[in-house]
Parts: structure tokens; C-alpha cells; sequence
């Protein structure tokens, strides 16, 4: 087990991509805290099924863009687990609109759980970190950091910026011998997803647009995490891994904007 005896705190964790991410890293030894910010009863379940695996576990609600709350959550880790080696800043939020539309409370929002989070919880576990002499941290990220989310208010901004403060983060924190790598995941099986594609002509067409013709799997993702937050990594730092089965490859939104296009000359009967 490549994380036995590690100490792990996973943001927004209670399900989804954090879920699983949660469950990888007990399964390869690793005490796990559990932080959410709603599903009470979710994040309790999940702690029963990680004790189960023989390790610690307990759950932490707290807001990771309020830094009082993320203040009190890294108390409670010490004094239960003595330190964190672990941190996966997962919690992440959206809100679906064309750019005209986006409300500034939205833009908001988005980028307060999706960069000041990471910033917040970063800055605390850094400390940690640095004291007990390294540690871990990955951003769950996303390959709208790469190629603009179109008509997704703030999220491709906030995913662009956690990518740079990974980059920031792992040049300047290497000589504490804390690593700092991100995970871009692609279209996921989440509730998040059928957010973004909420209609099922649209989340079909982001289907047809995939190379492995399906959508990714929370724990294809966790198991990436897991191999970045371990040592069997050491030399990995301020990478940002691309989780997507070539998605971003595919330039699918001109694939999209093709086939449109190609539609509606057929039934205009210019016909290909």
C-alpha cells in the first residue's frame, strides 16, 4: 500500500470525483479526512466504509473560501491526526451561463471555492508541511483550464488559475519537499456533469465527441491522485495530468461547430 500511514485530507469529498478520491487513498493505506460543505449523511457513510478498511477517518463541514472555517478544519486535523501529509483540493463549484449573463455573485462564487479554497487550504497544510519536513498536495483541476468552457461563466478561468498556482506552488515549495501537481480531468460521471450538459441532446453530443466514445470514471481519476500523492512520484512536481481519454486532443468544440454547421446546410439542401 504506497500511502500506509499517511495522513490525507480530501476537499468536497462526500461524492463525485472527491468520493472516489477518498476511498483510492484509503484503500492504499491512508487516514482520510473528509471535508464537505453539504450531504451530511453522505460524508458520514463514507467515513464507515473507509474505517472499514482498517484506517482513520472522520468528517470535517467547513467552507474552503472562508478562511476562518479552514482555519478550524486544520485544527481538528491536528488534533486528531497530529499533521496532514496529504491535501487534494477537489471542492469545486459552477455555474452555467454565456458570459453576457454571468452574475457577479456567480463569478464569485465560482472563484472563491474553485481558487481562494485551494489558495486557503494550501496555505495551511503548507505550514504543516514545511514544520514535519515535506508532504503532497494535488488540485483536482480540469481540462477547461486548457481549452475555454464555453458558456460556463468563471470555471475555465478558475481551473486556468489553480493550474498556475500549482506551477507557483511546486517551484516554491520543492525546497521544503513539498510536492505540488494538478489532475485535469475531462467530461466525468458526476452529478457536476449533467450540470454542465444539462440537456440530453447536449450531454450526447459531448459524448460523440470522445475518442474512447464514453465518459470517464471517478476513480480512473482517483487512481491518478493516488499515484501523485505517493512516492512513487518523486519526481513529478508541477505537473498538471490530463485526465480526459484525449478529450482536449479532439478539439471538440470545432468538431461541434462543424457538425452544426454541416446540419444545417444539409436541410438548407446543399446536401454533402
Amino acid at each position: 500500500m504506497m500511502l500506509k500511514g499517511k495522513r490525507a485530507l480530501v476537499t468536497g469529498a462526500s461524492r463525485g470525483i472527491g468520493r472516489a478520491i477518498a476511498l483510492e487513498l484509503a484503500l492504499n493505506g491512508a487516514d482520510v479526512v473528509v471535508n464537505y460543505n453539504s450531504g451530511t449523511e453522505q460524508a458520514m457513510e463514507l467515513v464507515d466504509q473507509i474505517r472499514n478498511l482498517g484506517v482513520r477517518s472522520f468528517h470535517v463541514g467547513a467552507d474552503v473560501s472562508h478562511e476562518g472555517s479552514v482555519a478550524q478544519l486544520f485544527d481538528e486535523i491536528v488534533d486528531v491526526l497530529g499533521g496532514i501529509d496529504v491535501l487534494v483540493n477537489n471542492a469545486g463549484i459552477l455555474h452555467r451561463a454565456k458570459f453576457e449573463d454571468v452574475k457577479v455573485g456567480d463569478w464569485d462564487s465560482v472563484m472563491s471555492v474553485n481558487l481562494r479554497g485551494p489558495f486557503l487550504c494550501s496555505k495551511h497544510a503548507g505550514k504543516l508541511m514545511r514544520e514535519q519536513g515535506g508532504g503532497n498536495i494535488v488540485n483536482v483541476s480540469s481540462i477547461a483550464a486548457f481549452v475555454p468552457e464555453v458558456n460556463m461563466g468563471a470555471y475555465s478561468v478558475s481551473k486556468a488559475g489553480l493550474n498556475m498556482l500549482t506551477q507557483l506552488l511546486a517551484v516554491e515549495w520543492g525546497v521544503y519537499n513539498i510536492r505540488v501537481n494538478a489532475v485535469c480531468p475531462g467530461p466525468i460521471e458526476t452529478p457536476m456533469i449533467r450540470k454542465a450538459f444539462d440537456s440530453p441532446q447536449l450531454l450526447k453530443a459531448r459524448v460523440d465527441s470522445l475518442p474512447l466514445g464514453r465518459m470517464g470514471k471517478p476513480e480512473e481519476v482517483a487512481k491518478v491522485v493516488a499515484f501523485l500523492a505517493s512516492e512513487d512520484s518523486s519526481n513529478v512536481n508541477g505537473a498538471c495530468i490530463a485526465v480526459d481519454g484525449a478529450s482536449s486532443a479532439t478539439m471538440y468544440y470545432l468538431v461541434a461547430k462543424m457538425a452544426k454547421a454541416i446540419k444545417e446546410i444539409s436541410q438548407g439542401g446543399y446536401g454533402y
